[in-house]
């Protein structure tokens, strides 16, 4: 990773009891990735998609290298980027076979053609390597003109199956009450309605609040493999 140096934490950053700070959904969006993470990544890490490479927290102790793989963003004020690329064309600049882990998360749904991504991904992974794989659901439109796709388990699966990977693991987070949370969160941004500061402090605590109540908790748990905010795969070669 280039300008290693110059890295902070921006995103998952965390209180002085070691909470992950944030809206309510992203505490379940950190909280879900960080323990898959740091379990399965480990020697040389492609990190595709990386942007400011929120995660490099979560994995930095696991591995002995990070190769940062994105479009180029002239928007950041430091880039750590290894290699600009276009994520619709094969990354033949990476060996085959030559990356213990990839870790993409929140990148595939803007990838217009994934079956040429995804491919990509495994082929440069060792053989026993890990694919960590991270992709949002039942979510709002973001990055507008580079938003194609939403994914289910059942398509997951299925690039997993053409492939020839092992799933590992595979699993929902968030439920319908972390939906319809995140429906009144971002609708509120989303019109432009006053009082906004006053507003999120207040939603921010709801969630809080109510995400501890058992209710709660059950009904996100009956209701995510129906209503997932998202999905985190990992898969091995």
């Amino acid at each position: 990773m280039k300008n290693i140096d110059k890295w902070v934490p921006k995103r998952f950053t965390r209180d002085k009891k070691g909470r992950i700070v944030g809206t309510h959904n992203h505490k379940i969006i950190g909280n879900s990735y960080e323990p898959i993470i740091r379990k399965y990544s480990k020697g040389r890490l492609a990190d595709i998609g990386c942007g400011d490479v929120p995660f490099y927290h979560f994995y930095k102790d696991q591995i002995t290298e990070n190769i940062c793989i994105d479009w180029g963003n002239s928007s950041l004020s430091t880039s750590f980027l290894d290699y600009e690329a276009d994520l619709n064309k094969p990354i033949d600049f990476i060996k085959s076979n030559s990356m213990d882990t990839v870790l993409c998360t929140d990148v595939l749904e803007h990838i217009n053609k994934p079956t040429v991504l995804f491919p990509e991904m495994c082929r440069i992974l060792k053989p026993g390597g890990t694919l960590i794989l991270a992709v949002p659901f039942l979510y709002w439109i973001h990055d507008n003109e580079h938003d194609y796709h939403r994914y289910t388990h059942f398509m997951l699966r299925e690039f997993c199956r053409e492939n020839n990977m092992k799933i590992l693991h595979l699993e929902a987070f968030g439920g319908l009450p972390e939906i319809l949370y995140d429906l009144v969160y971002k609708g509120y941004s989303y019109y432009n309605l006053p009082a906004k500061k006053i507003f999120y402090f207040f939603w921010r605590n709801i969630g809080t609040f109510l995400s501890k109540r058992n209710i709660v908790k059950r009904l996100s748990q009956n209701s995510r493999s129906t209503f997932p905010l998202g999905y985190i795969l990992v898969a091995q070669k």
